[in-house]
């Protein structure tokens, strides 16, 4: 299936992607799992191909060296000369020598014809200092230096951009949901149809593309995914808020569980999805929260939290952002709370209680410091009113 649609709003990105200049050699681009960003990379790369002279365009997927234990620059290597598909030389006596003839062999060829060089999946080797510090040494910053080949690096997170003339060079580019209101519902249109033709003119139609896109919030692959199912098994032949139920426990919980989560002990899982209630937290709240909502986990000490919370961040399971403290990235958070929520509202309203206490505890500690206690209390203030609203719904 050809979704075209997926990137109507992605013309920017496309076009960072392939505007060549010399100031806008180095492009990071980065999201979390599923956003859409080797789907773009490949669309960038058909792009690319229409031009006149057309352009070379190797794409890198770095998730192939993660299992390759020894030699990964000489691996590296060889998919970058197999994807030239002919036109490098690889005539070499070690990886240092070979790295130089590649760079060498691409600035040459790229005064004649645009010449692209991307990766993909870069957060595979995200712990891999040594190879990174290998890549950017004997290949990215040589042909940063010369300014004519383009590099465009894609994964859940930035690349560690250590030398200092990368980081000067370097663009970042987060990749976010595409548009709701426009994009994201063209998209699940597309689907829907393509998958169950009878639902053109249908007078449901409308109430599909709301109900996925209630639950993905326009990430584009759940948005397919939840699409493809929901054309396959509407009309429903159970109430809708049924149907969101199954729709929740045969496809969003398995792909959060299996993309936004993938690579985490059951644990981490767990701890998210209560976390995922939490509009921000710190190691210390997490902790106070987590202690009440998930019994076992009591006693364990503050560097668990500290200590875990860290490793997510390198090992980028799930994206995380600096903001009042470390947070569930919002698009995911929507998506595992609404999960949640219509899997099981009554552990739902459990958490938010939870969450009521522990930031009403929270607030006792700073009874000489009312502006940090009143935050506290707003906090707690407004998981209560979840609570009741959930309350009410369910009487």
């Amino acid at each position: 299936m050809n979704l075209v649609s997926t990137f109507q709003d992605r013309t920017e990105p496309i076009q960072l992607i392939c505007d060549f200049t010399p100031n806008n050699i180095l492009l990071n681009v980065y999201g979390e799992a599923g956003i859409g960003k080797s789907r773009l990379l490949k669309e960038a790369k058909l792009k690319l191909q229409e031009t006149s002279p057309a352009a070379l365009v190797i794409i890198v997927n770095i998730e192939t060296l993660a299992h390759i234990t020894t030699d990964r620059p000489a691996v590296f290597l060889r998919q970058v000369i197999e994807q030239a598909e002919g036109r490098l030389n690889d005539q070499y006596e070690n990886n240092d020598q070979l790295a130089d003839a590649v760079v060498s062999q691409l600035n040459k060829f790229a005064t004649d014809t645009p010449t692209y060089l991307m990766f993909d999946t870069t957060e595979a080797l995200q712990d891999d200092v040594e190879f990174w510090d290998w890549v950017h040494l004997y290949v990215t910053e040589p042909l940063v230096v010369e300014r004519r080949v383009r590099q465009v690096y894609a994964g859940r997170i930035p690349v560690p951009w250590r030398r200092f003339e990368l980081r000067r060079a370097v663009k970042l580019l987060p990749l976010g949901p595409i548009a709701p209101v426009e994009a994201s519902r063209a998209l699940i249109e597309q689907v829907l149809l393509e998958t169950n033709p009878t639902l053109k003119g249908a007078e449901t139609l409308s109430q599909t593309i709301d109900i996925v896109l209630e639950f993905s919030f326009g990430h584009p692959q759940l948005s397919e995914r939840l699409a493809t199912y929901t054309a396959q098994h509407w009309p429903a032949a159970q109430p809708v808020e049924q149907f969101k139920k199954t729709l929740c426990e045969q496809e969003v919980k398995n792909f959060i569980d299996k993309t936004l989560f993938e690579g985490m002990d059951k644990l981490w899982i767990d701890i998210l999805w209560w976390a995922s209630v939490l509009d921000w937290f710190d190691p210390t709240i997490l902790q106070q929260y987590i202690e009440r909502v998930m019994p076992e986990m009591q006693g364990k000490p503050d560097y668990f939290f500290i200590r875990e919370i860290a490793r997510l961040r390198t090992h980028n399971t799930v994206v995380w952002r600096e903001q009042r403290g470390d947070r569930l990235h919002g698009l995911i958070r929507n998506i595992v709370r609404r999960c949640l929520e219509t899997m099981d509202i009554e552990r739902y309203k459990h958490a938010c209680l939870v969450a009521v206490e522990t930031f009403e505890s929270i607030a006792l500690e700073f009874t000489e410091e009312e502006s940090y206690a009143q935050l506290f209390k707003n906090e707690a203030a407004t998981y209560r009113q979840r609570w009741q609203s959930l309350e009410e719904m369910t009487k």
